[in-house]
């Protein structure tokens, strides 16, 4: 069975197991343990950073600006992934004409459409229970969208599937010279020690044993980090990575090899990058270090071998981005690998 299969059948099972409390619950039956049941399965299938999200004022600002500097009133916008139904609301109120919006997991499709009656605009929105890739027009859209608004992004940018979204929506349900918010990306980077940093992904040694094996279990690309709560140092300055036009540019995979310099000398654990959203022209979001109130962490990439640099020490950093994710190497001049500093 393949890893998707796997993740399906196990949300299916959710689902299920949702229904049947929720059936419980609805028939009078006596329950004392439905109740958390359903909380629990909830909890297993909506992850609880929706939460932090949609209390984020200054993304919520700027997903508002943008949408009121695009949307005209005779536009059909489609919102991917909706999750509370947040920015198809949002658009409704800029005078679109009609939105479309989707949202592939049942229960928060489900409270969408409640959320959006409760604000009295259940007849402009419609929220359509399914991934973006299973939609069709003419059947759960009138036509081809003039706005295409998403914010599938995680903190490394691409962890959410964007790229596949935007691209198959730009080939499949949106029309010639559609709007996209985002309309562009840049990433950055730079090279951080920090040891509490890479002790949280790679382990050495426990109570005098060598237990390094365990580290094939370890992330091999980023992870979520408030970077400002941890010890750390950077090492070299932000540098741009790659840029990204999700309103009309290539969306390929890439590779790139970039050098930088070591403003400090130290260990390199790793790399921290974050990102800079164009939602429309003169509209901006960012989760860069500097931005410590926002939902979004930063991303970090740990090297299980740190390596050792001086000041003035030349980096070539060798990146690559699929569809996900991003992948990095380090090749500095004159540097030395080790699997720890005392």
């Amino acid at each position: 069975m393949s890893h998707e299969m796997v993740e399906q059948a196990t949300t299916e099972q959710q689902l299920d197991s949702i229904e049947r409390y929720e059936e419980t619950l609805a028939a009078g039956l006596p329950s004392e343990s439905a109740p958390i049941a359903i909380n629990r399965a909830y909890r297993r299938l909506i992850p609880r950073w929706h939460f932090a999200m949609l209390n984020d004022e200054r993304r919520n600002a700027a997903f508002r600006a943008a949408l009121q500097a695009v949307v005209r009133p005779e536009h059909v916008v489609l919102d991917v992934g909706t999750g509370t139904g947040l920015l198809a609301m949002m658009a409704a109120r800029a005078g679109a004409r009609v939105v479309v919006s989707c949202e592939a997991i049942a229960p928060i499709a489900h409270m969408a459409r409640r959320i959006v009656d409760a604000n009295g605009l259940g007849g402009r929105v419609d929220v359509v229970a399914k991934p973006s890739f299973d939609l069709r027009v003419g059947r759960d859209l009138p036509a081809r969208a003039d706005v295409l608004v998403t914010e599938t992004i995680d903190c490394g940018l691409l962890g959410e599937s964007v790229l596949s979204i935007v691209r198959h929506a730009r080939q499949h349900l949106l029309r010639g010279g559609a709007r996209v918010i985002p309309a562009r990306a840049r990433v950055l980077f730079r090279l951080i020690e920090s040891r509490a940093i890479h002790r949280n992904n790679f382990a050495r040694d426990a109570a005098g044993l060598d237990v390094s094996l365990f580290n094939r279990f370890s992330t091999r690309e980023h992870f979520p980090v408030r970077l400002s709560t941890w010890d750390h140092r950077p090492l070299s300055a932000a540098t741009p990575l790659f840029d990204f036009d999700f309103q009309d540019g290539s969306l390929a995979s890439r590779r790139a090899c970039i050098g930088v310099e070591a403003e400090q000398g130290g260990w390199v654990h790793g790399i921290v990058f974050w990102f800079e959203l164009e939602l429309s022209p003169g509209v901006h979001l960012s989760n860069a270090p500097d931005n410590t109130d926002g939902h979004w962490m930063q991303a970090v990439h740990c090297f299980e071998r740190p390596v050792l640099i001086e000041r003035g020490t030349p980096v070539v950093v060798r990146a690559a981005h699929d569809e996900t994710g991003f992948q990095f190497s380090l090749h500095p001049h004159g540097a030395q690998k080790g699997a720890e500093e005392e």
